[in-house]
């Protein structure tokens, strides 16, 4: 889970710097990454709260495989 912590903080750090103002670049790039729904719901959390809802986050999605 470590390496999928990662790579979702990862994406989630291009969203918000790297595609600021072209945010649905982002989209098109990364819709069929397997933790692009992850990614996404993450987005409902403050960058306070990520640190512990991204492995949440995760086990959820390791538990609906």
């Amino acid at each position: 889970m470590e390496n999928l912590l990662e790579i979702a903080l990862k994406l989630r750090f291009e969203y918000y710097n790297l595609y600021e103002k072209k945010e649905e670049e982002w989209h098109e790039k990364y819709k069929n990454h397997k933790l692009y729904n992850v990614v996404v719901k993450s987005f409902d959390y403050d960058f306070k709260e990520i640190a512990q809802k991204m492995p949440e986050l995760l086990k959820q999605y390791e538990e609906s495989l």
